[in-house]
């Protein structure tokens, strides 16, 4: 007997619908949707043409394969995290666009809480810092500037969840509230230690509790679709990390896309508290929870794309990206990434980005060089606060995401951290840690993957102290 799962992993970017066939890959599908941007510093998606692609792409599947709903054994959920959606229970209609994790417009907010020194009280809630990237801000924003969704918060009639909700709303027929805690817990409103939305919480960012969705346990069948079960929900980072088999304390993985998820699994422990980094929730089955440390980097891939957009052809930035780390550039040219503010571990919401070192000879290859450097430095500054913060010495780190097949950069970066990397083949991890949570002994896919071993690179590292010096000093002026 063949099984058949089905999983959604639904990113910044688009949507993917991923076909599993005994544990492995069979079939990929995607569809790609807006990026609104109504002002600067502002990104929205449209939560209807998320629900219409998802809803297409199921359809495409089930009809190309000839699959029936009782053929399938699992419906699972992988998701973009703090991008935040507003509805009606009644009607079923988004009250607003959705505003994504990207979206800057809720900075004065956090600038309020921050000088009003809420931030010790929210991280040792939450485990996160008071920024514009997690939800509460949004939400905050949301309840003072959408009349609508003021008048009904409160009465039963408000939802507002992540995209996980979102879609587990449509997908049972707009029957079920649900979100699960590795989601939940990127809000600013829900506690890691107590697993409740917080009453405290909730009144500092405006909200009511009945706002807001039931919790459930990550590996729960929350509904069922067509009479698939909907089993297995994670955010796309924690599935990440789940896929790539990180379970162990002191194992990390980094996730290389639009922004770089770098993560360590910390199993059982929640006592970790420092600014520079989060504690997370990596996954809550039953009474059991496992934590991770976690750095977000706000622009990794999306630096190249807005050089592709801005400054070169998509054709010319992907040759510039193939031999830009081994030709001869400029050495002395920096790029600080604060196209959307700087993340881990600066966190700094009015950063902007810049180069620094142009000359007149100065060439786009030399731009899109300093963008690469920047990318590799930042997960560098990672790594060494969660060395110096959970006492792990790592030395094994294992990368996914569309920025490793630049296998120059992988290299630089294995010589730059001097650490072992080791690159999975298979793109699809997050999907892969959101079907395994469905606690079922499955066929293990083989996760193929190669090693890259570091080498010495003393040039590497001092042009990195530059960098980390010029991102301190530019950080401080804004």
């Amino acid at each position: 007997m063949k099984n058949y799962r089905l999983v959604i992993d639904q990113s910044t970017s688009g949507t993917k619908l991923l076909l599993f066939e005994n544990g492995q890959l069979a079939k990929r599908y995607d569809k790609t949707h807006r990026q609104i941007f109504p002002q600067s510093g502002w990104v929205e998606h449209d939560p209807l043409e998320i629900w219409h692609n998802v809803e297409l792409l199921l359809n495409q599947a089930l009809e190309e394969n000839q699959l029936q709903a009782k053929q399938v054994t699992s419906l699972s959920i992988t998701n973009q995290r703090e991008t935040i959606v507003a509805w009606d229970r009644i009607t079923g209609k988004p009250l607003y666009n959705a505003i994504v994790w990207q979206c800057n417009r809720s900075l004065a907010i956090c600038e309020e809480l921050i000088n009003e020194e809420k931030s010790d009280f929210v991280q040792a809630k939450t485990g996160l810092t008071i920024d514009s990237y997690f939800s509460g801000t949004k939400v905050k924003w949301l309840y003072e500037e959408v009349p609508a969704i003021a008048k009904k918060s409160g009465s039963g009639e408000l939802a507002i969840g992540t995209i996980d909700s979102w879609l587990v709303w449509n997908l049972t027929q707009q029957h079920t509230f649900v979100t699960e805690p590795s989601n939940a817990c990127r809000t600013l409103l829900y506690n890691i230690h107590t697993h409740t939305w917080d009453n405290e919480l909730l009144a500092l960012f405006g909200g009511a509790a009945a706002d807001f969705p039931a919790i459930k346990g990550s590996s729960e069948i929350v509904g069922y679709y067509r009479g698939i079960p909907i089993q297995g929900i994670m955010a796309d980072s924690q599935a990440a990390l789940y896929g790539q088999g990180c379970l162990k304390s002191g194992e990390v993985k980094v996730t290389l896309g639009t922004g770089c998820s770098i993560m360590m699994q910390v199993e059982e422990n929640d006592s970790y508290q420092d600014r520079r980094i989060l504690t997370t929730i990596a996954q809550r089955q039953g009474t059991k929870t496992h934590y991770a440390l976690e750095g977000i980097i706000r622009s990794c891939a999306d630096s190249i794309r807005w050089f592709d957009e801005q400054v070169a052809s998509m054709a010319d930035s992907s040759t510039l990206c193939n031999q830009v780390l081994t030709e001869e550039r400029q050495a002395d040219v920096y790029f600080l990434p604060g196209l959307q503010g700087l993340g881990a571990p600066f966190w700094n919401n009015e950063a902007t980005g810049a180069f620094i070192g142009l000359k007149r000879t100065t060439s786009k290859l030399d731009m899109l060089g300093a963008i690469l450097d920047s990318i590799i430095f930042q997960v560098k500054a990672v790594i060494d606060v969660l060395e110096l913060v959970s006492g792990h010495k790592i030395s094994v780190i294992k990368i996914d995401g569309g920025v490793t097949r630049n296998s120059a950069l992988v290299q630089q970066l294995a010589n730059l951290l001097q650490k072992e990397i080791i690159v999975n083949d298979i793109e699809e991890l997050s999907a892969l840690g959101a079907m395994l949570l469905t606690g079922e002994v499955l066929e293990q896919p083989n996760l193929t993957g190669h090693q890259v071993v570091p080498q010495a690179s003393e040039d590497l590292n001092d042009k990195y102290l530059q960098w980390y010096k010029l991102v301190n000093v530019v950080s401080a002026l804004t």
